[in-house]
C-alpha cells in the first residue's frame, strides 16, 4: 500500500512528443525549425524508438490527422499556455522567465525565482524575440499501442485560437466534459497576412465541424474516471520553437534585472457558437452597444454586435462558455461588421425558447 499523503496519486507518464516541423540548416550552417504539413514523430530524448514505431505503425510516415483523447476535463492541465524565455546552450537549458501577461516568475541568478510584473509586449526580452507565447498540448493516442500521454508544443496564435475555441465549444455542449472523448486532431493549411502579404502556414484544428450536436451529447467517455498524468515540465525547452538566437544570454539577463522592479430547441440549420466574452459600451448617442465574441464549431473566433435594447439585456447575462445558436446578418449600422439578430441557448437536456420579446 502507498504511504498516505506521500505518493498515493498514481500518474501516467509522457511517452512521446509530436513535432510540427523538422530541423533544417541554412546556408550559414545554422539549424532552424521548418514547418511541414504533417505530424512528425522521431526517436529522440522525449520519444523512444518503440514509441515512434508504434505511432508510425498506425498512422504511417506523414499523417495529417490523428485520433486523440484528453486525459482530464481541465484545459489548464492538458493545454497550459504561458509566456516563456529560456537561457542556456550546449544542450543544457533552463526556464529563465515565465508569465501570463500580468505577473511573471523570473530567475534571480541564485538558483531561485522572484515574482515580477510581466510587461508582455513592452518587455525588452519579448521585443528581442527571446520570449514566446507557448502552448503545450497533452493527450492520449487511443489507437496507438502503449499507455501514456503524448505532447505537442506550439507558439502559433492561429493554432492556439483554434484549439481554445474548439475545446471551449465541446465543454459548453457537454456541461464541462471533454476527458476521454475521441477527437480528430488535424494539421491544415491556412492563408494569413501578417505583413500585408498572403502566405500559407500550417495550423492545428480539432475536427468537430463534421460532428453533429447529438454526437457530443451522447458521447460516452472511454473511462469513468480521468487518470492523473505527469505535470507538464515548463523547464523543458521546446526545441522546435527556440533556436540559439531565441535564448536569453547573460548580458540580457543582467540588464533585465535592473529594468524590472436563455435556452431553446436546437435547429440544425442555425450556426452554434460558445461565448468567449461580452463587452458593452455606450456610444455617442448614449445607446448601449454590445460586442460579443464566439468560438464556432469550425474553430473560428467571430465578433457580433447589437444595440437593440432587448437583445443587449438578454445577452449581457450570458457567461463565458455558454453555447448558443444564433441568427446574424451583415450590419447596416456598422461598416463591414455583423449584427446578431436572435439567439437561443443550447443545453444537453430539454431546450426551451429563450424569449427576448
Amino acid at each position: 500500500m502507498p504511504i498516505k499523503g506521500w505518493c498515493d496519486t498514481p500518474r501516467i507518464p509522457r511517452i512521446g512528443k509530436i513535432h510540427l516541423g523538422v530541423r533544417t540548416e541554412n546556408d550559414r550552417g545554422k539549424t532552424y525549425p521548418k514547418a511541414v504539413d504533417y505530424f512528425v514523430v522521431k526517436p529522440d530524448e522525449s520519444t523512444s524508438e518503440a514509441a515512434a514505431q508504434a505511432f508510425h505503425s498506425v498512422y504511417g510516415d506523414t499523417p495529417r490527422e490523428i485520433t486523440i483523447a484528453f486525459p482530464t476535463n481541465d484545459p489548464e492541465q492538458f493545454f497550459p499556455q504561458y509566456l516563456a524565455a529560456y537561457q542556456g546552450g550546449g544542450g543544457k537549458y533552463k526556464l529563465y522567465c515565465s508569465g501570463d501577461g500580468e505577473t511573471a516568475q523570473r530567475a534571480d541568478g541564485k538558483g531561485g525565482r522572484v515574482q515580477i510584473q510581466c510587461a508582455y509586449k513592452d518587455c525588452p526580452i519579448y521585443q528581442a524575440g527571446k520570449c514566446k507565447e507557448l502552448g503545450r498540448l497533452q493527450f492520449f493516442l487511443p489507437e496507438v499501442p502503449g499507455i501514456g500521454v503524448w505532447q505537442i508544443d506550439t507558439s502559433s496564435f492561429h493554432t492556439t485560437s483554434n484549439l481554445n475555441g474548439a475545446i471551449q465549444m465541446i465543454r459548453a455542449l457537454t456541461g464541462g466534459r471533454i476527458a476521454m472523448m475521441p477527437l480528430k486532431l488535424r494539421i491544415v493549411p491556412k492563408v494569413v497576412n501578417p505583413d500585408g502579404q498572403a502566405k500559407t502556414v500550417y495550423v492545428l484544428t480539432l475536427g468537430i465541424e463534421d460532428m453533429r450536436l447529438t454526437d457530443f451529447l451522447r458521447q460516452t467517455p472511454m473511462l469513468a474516471v480521468s487518470p492523473s498524468v505527469e505535470p507538464i515540465q515548463h523547464e523543458e525547452l521546446p526545441e522546435d520553437l527556440f533556436i540559439e538566437d531565441n535564448l536569453v544570454n547573460d548580458e540580457t539577463a543582467t540588464n533585465e534585472e535592473d529594468t524590472f522592479d436563455t435556452t431553446s430547441r436546437v435547429q440544425d440549420e442555425l450556426p452554434i457558437g460558445a461565448v468567449i466574452d461580452i463587452e458593452i459600451k455606450t456610444n455617442a448617442l448614449k445607446k448601449d452597444v454590445l460586442r460579443m465574441r464566439l468560438a464556432t464549431l469550425q474553430g473560428e473566433c467571430i465578433e457580433l454586435l447589437t444595440d437593440e435594447p432587448k437583445l443587449v439585456e438578454a445577452l449581457k447575462h450570458l457567461n463565458s462558455g455558454i453555447a448558443i445558436q444564433y441568427t446574424a446578418a451583415p450590419s447596416s449600422k456598422w461598416r463591414n461588421r455583423t449584427e446578431i439578430v436572435d439567439f437561443t441557448i443550447v443545453t444537453g437536456k430539454e431546450q426551451d425558447k429563450c424569449s427576448i420579446a
